[in-house]
Order: structure tokens, then C-alpha cells, then sequence
């Protein structure tokens, strides 16, 4: 399914982790959930300047992901050439500029072509805790042995 909205808090938490990581550049990639734009997701490894941002592609997770998102400190809302051959393998590539507004980005395909993206409410699933994975009745004392700290007791041994 092709990518048409971002969310509305997601928007908010890039712009905010755009303005946190000037005045180098931020990036990251697009998670999506049918065709909205949920959920960032941070790269280990990723190396961040004024100039330019790159992330370890054999770091990737083997996850599906909708694109990536970067900024551009300089303020310049169109991608580079290495922008371009990045874009290649994200079926969205959003570019926020400084000043990191509601106003100052815009998404590109893989191509390169400005695409819109609608900015949408949505409803975020905040119970994903509520199928009872956890139960509140196990006493912590069930998880540890008794003699845990003398295996671990000085350094000394």
C-alpha cells in the first residue's frame, strides 16, 4: 500500500529531533502502518555532521521500513545528489530544513519527485501491554536464586 499521510505527533517528534540534533543533521527511517507514516526508527552507527548524515546500511534492521528522514541545517528542502542515490530504496524520503517548522519539509519518492504527504490524526494503540504478557502476581524473588550474590561477590576470588 502506498504511503499518503504522516501522523501528526510522528511529524512533531522528527521536527523536535531535527531541532535537538542542530546543527548537524538528523536521520533516521520511516516506519508506516498501511498508508501512514507512524514511527521513526534510529540506525545504530549513524554519523551525523553539518554536512551530512550517513547511516551504516549493514546496520539496517531486516524490518519492512516506508523511507527515511533526514534534515538539512542549511535550510534547503531539495536533496543532493547523494540524497538521490540514497532515495533509491525508500519508497519515501522525507527532507526537513531549518527551521524545522510544519512548514519546512517536503517528501520525495524514490525518484526524486516531490510527492504530498497529508498530515493526519491518528490514533496511537497505547494499551500494547494490555494482551497480559506481563502478570502482576509473579514475586520478583521467583526470577533470582538465593545465592546470587556470592557468585558475584569481589573481586578478590
Amino acid at each position: 500500500m502506498a504511503v499518503r499521510n504522516i501522523a501528526s505527533d510522528t511529524l512533531d517528534f522528527i521536527l523536535e529531533s531535527c531541532k535537538a540534533s542542530h546543527p548537524h543533521e538528523f536521520g533516521a527511517l520511516l516506519e508506516a502502518e498501511g498508508d501512514t507514516i507512524i514511527n521513526i526508527i534510529y540506525l545504530p552507527g549513524t554519523d551525523s555532521t553539518s554536512r551530512s548524515v550517513s547511516f551504516k546500511t549493514w546496520m539496517m534492521p531486516n524490518m519492512p521500513h516506508a523511507g527515511s528522514v533526514h534534515s538539512h541545517p542549511s535550510g534547503a528542502v531539495r536533496p543532493s545528489e547523494q540524497d538521490l542515490i540514497f532515495f533509491r530504496a525508500n519508497e519515501v524520503n522525507i527532507i526537513v530544513g531549518e527551521p524545522y517548522t510544519r512548514e519546512s519539509w517536503k517528501a520525495f519518492d524514490k525518484n526524486g519527485n516531490l510527492i504530498m504527504l497529508d498530515v493526519v490524526d491518528y490514533e496511537f494503540d497505547d494499551n500494547i501491554f494490555d494482551d497480559n504478557i506481563f502478570d502482576d502476581n509473579i514475586d520478583d524473588a521467583d526470577f533470582f536464586d538465593s545465592d546470587f550474590d556470592s557468585d558475584f561477590d569481589s573481586e578478590d576470588d
